[in-house]
């Protein structure tokens, strides 16, 4: 069995034959391997400039300052890219879907050999995440309260243009999964209530799923938070898999509520690991610990929910823990049902 047989197995909860590294099929240019890089997400995400501000092509500052893991927005209340929502119509800038070099994606592409290997490109800043983005999370939090009709008509409109975005990747890449991001919550909670989550944020995601798996694409979201309120809804709306699940959120009572309709890949908590300083010993534990938990009741991928370990050490010592432990895990499974009967 490839490995790329073998994860598609695993989310499907289709006899898999072991657990490995949660994206040891994948092929990707950047992000350490995982991911193909399309042109869109590229030229809309703006040149890096090293401790210093810079701006995206939607005109949000952010900061990268060397030695952290990635760029945050970087919002303050003279540098918002909409001060107004009422404004919105004319300030939002929303960058080109076309007229863009989609050669080295494509060739990169094309020297993956697709019988062994899966291909899945990264889609960030979905709609709650580009709203905040844009007005600053306090002004975005309290605008899905007060003016919802407005937030409504914005989210419409950034949801045009990623069905734009994202038939345009599946047309030129044709990758295997469309890794979709938007943090919907806290380590808490969500960080609206439900209800506010199902009016204005649920029917516009639809439509974002919809076009993927209308191409036959699988779709895979990535919420690295609290999302346990609206599981059910995110089945409902043809979510495939929830990347992302942190261990504070009750995954086993998920498992129980929606069986194996939704993939999950997550349970390993990095606030315990995923430090320079963690022992190795604990890492392999939690390895250990976030497999016996959630991998018996099928559909389940352990994986830091941040997608990788930050720290090179963890992430040596995690992949392997993964392979050693994981790799006969099957086997072991049937061996103690057979002794157990």
């Amino acid at each position: 069995m490839t490995a790329r047989e073998n994860w598609l197995r695993l989310i499907r909860n289709d006899n898999p034959g072991w657990i490995g590294p949660p994206w040891e099929a994948f092929r990707g240019d950047f992000f350490r391997g995982v991911f193909v890089r399309d042109p869109i997400s590229a030229a809309a995400g703006g040149a890096r400039n090293p401790d210093a501000e810079y701006r995206d092509a939607w005109g949000v500052t952010w900061m990268w300052p060397t030695g952290e893991p990635g760029a945050t927005p970087y919002i303050t209340p003279d540098n918002k890219a909409l001060p107004d929502i009422n404004e919105w119509k004319e300030r939002v800038v929303f960058p080109p879907l076309d007229g863009l070099d989609w050669s080295s994606a494509q060739e990169f592409v094309d020297s993956v050999d697709h019988d062994e290997s899966l291909t899945m490109c990264m889609i960030t800043g979905g709609l709650f995440e580009r709203s905040h983005y844009l007005m600053g999370f306090e002004d975005a939090l309290c605008n899905y309260m007060l003016e919802p009709d407005l937030v409504g008509e914005l989210l419409d409109a950034i949801t045009e243009w990623k069905i734009g975005h994202v038939r345009r990747v599946i047309d030129k890449l044709q990758p295997d999964v469309i890794h979709f991001h938007d943090d919907w919550g806290s380590k808490d909670a969500l960080f609206m209530s439900p209800e506010v989550w199902r009016a204005i944020i649920k029917p516009r995601h639809k439509r974002i799923v919809d076009a993927v798996k209308e191409t036959g694409t699988i779709f895979m979201h990535h919420a690295d938070c609290i999302c346990e309120p609206i599981v059910e809804d995110m089945v409902e709306i043809g979510i495939d898999i929830w990347q992302g699940v942190i261990p504070q959120n009750d995954i086993l009572g998920i498992q129980r509520r929606i069986g194996c309709s939704m993939a999950l890949m997550g349970g390993i908590d990095a606030q315990i690991v995923d430090m320079p300083e963690a022992d190795e010993q604990l890492i392999r534990a939690e390895v250990r610990r976030c497999i016996d938990e959630y991998c018996p009741a099928g559909a389940f991928l352990p994986c830091i929910p941040n997608i990788v370990p930050i720290h090179t050490e963890v992430a040596e010592i995690y992949d392997d823990e993964l392979r050693r432990y994981g790799h006969d895990w099957f086997v072991r499974r049937r061996a103690a049902s057979q002794n157990a009967d």
